[in-house]
């Protein structure tokens, strides 16, 4: 059997190394328009200069060697035929397959805004590619403009200080990270940053950009009335599943590939898995997703139920946090809101009627894992008698006496 995956995303690689334990003898091609495999998360850290390109690889070097993948690198799928199974490349290449896995991820856009998409320096924080030309235009440019304020736009924000740019931050809500953090724990980050240099120019927008004689947008005019020089540009405000490729293909899509709890699509024998469904978009979930499509492939039927996406882990300059469900409830719902802090550490939990909805750890978040676990899975933790902050793995786990084994208690 020959199986194609489009993408050599967490997903796709996942799905590849899945694939070859189960079945060695399949054979498998990958192709994807990037020439490196890499943790998107780690982008900053190269561009910061802390790893090179091998340093934030998720897989060793002779990877594709070794496990006899083919690996077509640099390569773009521009069209996909589901009745004849095969997808067409940007060099003209049909390749045929028996079963399909699209893993394309996602890409950024940038908004239809007055000079800003004509501008030569204008740049994503995606893949290698943006951070490599990110890297270059660090070597002359002083100041840097980043649009955008979630964990996309601060992991480009501490990236560029640390090459030692003039870092200014524009964000249309009233506070960074706002998918992420509450007000208190974005402050502690935004005060963090500030110290390193870096302005924040919040519940603001861009309007405008002046290009100059070279095509590079120079002054950038907010909605305040306010401008920002800028030598180079970072878009971090929104992104989109990456499938232009199939929209001839009769694949069904809204936003984004549609995919059935096994994921498939709705063509027989042709998958997706990871940003392109827009379904539990953090690396974990992808990963997951790749093996669970890999293993339907191979023709056994399992079901992927794992969409809770609403976790992150931070820690910029030191300050680490959990951040976990709904975290900002609406003042209209009834909700309990605990908190409780001292000088290191902010700590908050959101309940109703005894079920955790949300946490927020922010400090020391050792041992915190089991919060994502009494969320998930709402278990009602009303009848515990102690204080809701001192709650650990103890009170919700017990040790088989024959086995050794963890298993849930409540």
């Amino acid at each position: 059997m020959k199986i194609v995956i489009i993408g050599a995303s967490a997903a796709g690689i996942s799905a590849a190394k899945t694939i070859k334990v189960a079945e060695p003898d399949t054979q498998i091609v990958v192709i994807s328009k990037e020439d490196s495999i890499h943790s998107r998360c780690m982008l900053h850290k190269y561009l910061g200069h802390e790893r090179d390109a091998k340093g934030i690889s998720f897989v060793h070097e002779n990877f594709f060697a070794e496990n006899n993948i083919t690996w077509l690198k640099n390569t773009t799928v521009v069209d996909l035929d589901t009745d004849k199974k095969f997808v067409r490349t940007n060099d003209n290449q049909a390749i045929y397959f028996d079963k399909l896995l699209i893993a394309t991820g996602a890409s950024y856009f940038i908004p239809p805004i007055p000079g800003l998409r004509e501008a030569k320096n204008v740049y994503g924080f995606r893949d290698l590619k943006d951070a490599q030309l990110l890297d270059s235009e660090c070597k002359t440019a002083k100041n840097a403009v980043v649009i955008g304020a979630g964990l996309v736009g601060m992991d480009a924000a501490v990236a560029l200080l640390e090459r030692g740019l003039k870092v200014s931050v524009i964000e249309m809500m009233n506070g960074i990270m706002g998918l992420q953090l509450d007000e208190k724990s974005a402050e502690a980050y935004q005060q963090l940053f500030e110290e390193h240099g870096a302005e924040f120019l919040l519940s603001d927008k861009v309007t405008s950009v002046d290009i100059d004689e070279a095509g590079k947008g120079r002054t950038i005019h907010l909605a305040s009335g306010k401008s920002v020089c800028a030598d180079v540009i970072v878009i971090a405000a929104g992104v989109r599943p990456s499938f232009d490729f199939v929209e001839k293909s009769g694949i069904a899509t809204k936003n984004a590939i549609l995919v059935g709890d096994d994921l498939q699509t709705n063509i027989k024998g042709i998958y997706a898995a990871g940003d392109v469904i827009g379904i539990s978009g953090i690396w974990p979930n992808a990963m997951k997703q790749g093996k669970i499509a890999a293993i339907n492939m191979l023709g056994e039927k399992l079901r992927y139920e794992d969409r809770y996406a609403l976790k992150n882990t931070t820690n910029f300059y030191g300050l680490a946090t959990l951040s976990l469900g709904n975290i900002n409830p609406k003042l209209k719902e009834s909700f309990d809101v605990l908190i409780r802090e001292d000088r290191n550490n902010y700590q908050k939990v959101v309940m109703k009627n005894g079920i955790i909805l949300g946490v927020i750890m922010q400090g020391n978040i050792n041992s915190t894992g089991f919060w994502q676990y009494l969320i998930k899975n709402k278990i009602d933790v009303s009848g515990i008698d102690k204080d809701v902050f001192d709650l650990s793995y103890a009170d919700f786990y017990k040790v088989d006496s024959i086995s050794g084994e963890y298993l849930y208690a409540i």
